[in-house]
């Protein structure tokens, strides 16, 4: 009993002792699975400015991160859930802990489901849950086989077959399986090789297990020592997992630069692929082992705040000075400015600001003078909206080193930027506060617009800036086209805008008392759409110069050609129509309006059909909003032919 009390002691004492020194080295102990301390910011701004490859491109982390959290979540902002004590995660912060605490990410509610039937169809319990919720990982892991069997039974299918849940259940399952890559992305680090069982590279290692770094530097060693001998369960062992941790794809994101230039080298590398190039001796992998050294630092210190930042700052260093040496880094810093400042979002606060102060100019009693406050505000909001866009367009043209338009995202920006300062000129040659109400209202509904499709475009290229197929790269006649092109789509747009204000003032009655309030808007129509027809014959004949030069024929038919050309010639119907006396403002008016279709038509429809030369421009989801403005904008016309011929009616009355 005696000798037992003693040894109780002396266990005491010891663990008593080594929490001391503990605490006086500094040492983090066991690896812990939690955060335990809030990211400062240093921390924050070290880690979102490290370059990475992904996607085609180099961009920061900031950039990698606000995506997959805007794809997986659908915000960039994130509360950590039912964690305590509860967080507001911003990209940075939910990547970091995906990195070096996944298994605290995984409880975070990462995945937003839509539909309560997706959530059927995998299994889900939803007692707890409403019919659209979020899910962490760890809600979703019960149910991940089955995930796999519904998304694999739906990718059996042809895309444009599947229904809205196996295209909901497609989604999901590319989420979880990203975000488990995301998970695993410094699994190397504290998951030792068992070398030691084996023999003949045993003393290689010093008779111990090594990390995966010490064990890819000494690689090409191991490899000549274990040629011939690949037999037996301690070798099956490690092979087996060297070809687990190799055939992790850790989501194509490439983090180690080739230190030599970025012609010879382009492809950024990911742990995985080099292992299998360092057994095979490839220097440019062997080179990148000291970096991945770095990085098992960066893990092994994650539970001390210091440390962590000590070590993250020389990592991030080194893939900096590797990404300058390959002239890959230049544009970091201004991304990051580009996403900080968040244009687009702040010019949508400014031109719903210049559309309220502009309604309540109309609705004020007295406000009509042209000296009035609230008239100055939506000039002010207006054009800093404009402003903003423009300045948000520029960055992007400077990032991509491309013209604006590249992509049908860029589409929705430039158009927006060329029909609001299209309409301010119009209220400044005009002084109706008509144009004014039309560029506000067009521009809230572009930057609303531009918001909605972001959601898209991160889910299906992971970025708004993806590279692009080969066609519609650097050609110098493609860019002129497509940017002559969508200034006619802009001023299509913003004539049939007018003319919907036409139809008001006409429903409303607004113009019996003033007169030439009509006539003005048709005025402003006309030279709108002479605007529009110019540059869309213009942009639809460089078109045809750029098909010559890069396909080999002027003109193909194509579907997005036709669309092209269904606008010019929609365009030179109306204005023959009404040269020829066959419309007045009413017919200019509601032909303008049916102009808003074939231009939408021709910018969004023909994408749709997934055919032709210009099928990269297809894209899901888009098709419901489209068919939905059609029926909108065709219960307009019907209730203006209805009224135009009610009143004809009356007024045939009146006459007899």
């Amino acid at each position: 009993m005696k000798r037992c009390m003693m040894s109780l002691l002396a266990l005491v004492a010891m663990v008593w002792l080594g929490g001391i020194v503990q605490a006086q080295t500094g040492s983090s102990g066991p690896e812990k699975p939690e955060r335990t301390f809030a990211y400062s910011k240093e921390i924050l701004d070290t880690f979102g400015a490290i370059p990475v490859q992904d996607g085609g491109r180099i961009k920061p982390l900031s950039t990698l991160a606000g995506f997959k959290m805007l794809r997986f979540y659908g915000k960039r902002s994130m509360k950590s859930g039912g964690l305590a004590p509860e967080e507001t995660l911003n990209p940075e912060a939910w990547l970091l802990d995906c990195f070096f605490f996944p298994e605290q990410a995984k409880r975070y509610p990462n995945f937003v489901i839509q539909y309560k039937a997706v959530a059927v169809a995998i299994g889900l319990d939803l007692e707890t849950k409403k019919k659209r919720d979020r899910y962490s990982y760890e809600e979703l892991a019960p149910v991940r086989a089955r995930l796999d069997q519904v998304a694999g039974a739906a990718f059996r299918k042809d895309s444009k077959e599947r229904d809205l849940v196996e295209r909901q259940v497609v989604n999901l399952w590319r989420n979880v399986s990203d975000f488990e890559d995301l998970c695993r992305f410094t699994a190397f680090a504290g998951n030792p090789l068992p070398t030691s069982a084996l023999d003949s590279v045993s003393d290689l290692y010093g008779g111990r297990d090594p990390e995966l770094p010490e064990f890819l530097a000494l690689a090409p060693d191991f490899r000549q020592r274990v040629i011939g001998q690949e037999s037996g369960p301690a070798w099956q062992a490690l092979s087996d997992k060297i070809d687990s941790m190799a055939r992790r794809n850790i989501g194509g994101l490439g983090i180690f630069p080739p230190q030599v230039d970025a012609e010879q080298e382009p492809e950024w590398m990911a742990w995985p692929e080099m292992i299998t190039l360092c057994l095979q001796g490839d220097p440019a992998a062997m080179a990148e082992v000291p970096l991945m050294e770095t990085l098992g630092r960066v893990v092994a210190s994650k539970n001390d705040p210091a440390g962590f930042e000590a070590e993250l700052s020389t990592f991030a260093g080194e893939i900096e000075a590797r990404a300058k040496a390959r002239g890959e880094y230049a544009r970091i810093p201004m991304e990051r400015d580009f996403y900080r400042y968040d244009f687009f979002y702040r010019a949508l606060y400014a031109f719903v600001l210049g559309f309220l102060l502009i309604a309540f100019s109309w609705l004020r009693s007295g406000a009509g003078g042209k000296g009035s406050w609230l008239v100055r505000g939506a000039w002010v909001f207006s054009s800093l909206g404009w402003v903003l866009l423009t300045v948000g367009i520029t960055y992007r043209c400077i990032l991509r080193q491309r013209p604006p338009i590249s992509t049908l995202y860029e589409t929705i920006l430039f158009i927006a930027s060329v029909a609001v300062v299209t309409a301010l000129f119009l209220e400044w040659t005009t002084r109706r506060r008509i144009g004014l109400a039309v560029a506000s209202f067009l521009g809230a509904l572009g930057m609303f617009m531009a918001g909605r499709y972001e959601l898209r475009e991160a889910a299906t290229a992971g970025d708004t800036m993806p590279s692009l197929v080969a066609v519609l790269d650097t050609n110098y006649w493609l860019a002129i086209h497509v940017t002559t092109i969508n200034i006619g789509y802009a001023a299509g747009m913003l004539a049939a805008a007018l003319a919907h204000v036409w139809l008001g003032s006409f429903f409303f009655g607004k113009g019996r008392k003033d007169s030439g309030v009509r006539a003005e808007l048709s005025r402003m129509v006309y030279g709108v759409l002479c605007f529009s027809l110019l540059f869309s014959v213009v942009g639809t004949i460089l078109g045809g110069v750029w098909a010559n030069d890069s396909w080999g024929r002027f003109w193909g038919w194509d579907p997005k050609e036709n669309g092209a050309l269904m606008i010019c010639l929609w365009e030179l119907l109306i204005l023959h129509a009404r040269m020829g006396g066959y419309i007045r403002q009413f017919g200019l008016a509601i032909m303008n309006v049916l102009l808003g279709l074939v231009v939408a038509f021709s910018w969004w429809g023909v994408n749709l059909l997934g055919v032709g030369l210009h099928s990269y421009g297809f894209t899901e989801g888009v098709g419901f909003w489209l068919t939905s403005f059609y029926g909108l904008e065709l219960v307009i016309v019907g209730l203006a032919l209805f009224a135009k011929y009610m009143q004809d009616r009356r007024q045939l009355v009146e006459r007899t």
